[in-house]
């Protein structure tokens, strides 16, 4: 039986992207998350990490991650950043 990988240790996470969105607009940031998101799943990446900072583009990053149909969960990694996994598209 495999042993599960405990939650909240430094290394039960390993992002295989990340893109990190200081200094974005709202709209920049948008198109650049979504782009983002496409790039990866074609690459075959399934974890990543989004760094958007605690306040303004939070929920511009959220609403995002909520609707994309390759996004199978989202989490935050702290207030500045969202653990983001892909999977096949939501049918």
């Amino acid at each position: 039986m495999k042993k599960p990988v405990p939650r909240g240790g430094p290394t039960w996470f390993k992002p295989q992207a990340q893109l990190d969105l200081h200094l974005y607009t709202s709209v920049d940031a948008q198109e650049a998350l979504e782009e983002f998101l496409h790039r990866s799943f074609m690459a075959k990446k399934q974890t990543l990490l989004i760094i958007h900072g605690a306040k303004l583009l939070s929920g511009v990053v959220r609403r995002v991650l909520d609707r994309h149909p390759l996004v199978n969960s989202h989490e935050p990694d702290n207030p500045g950043a969202t653990r983001v996994f892909l999977g096949k598209p939501k049918a």
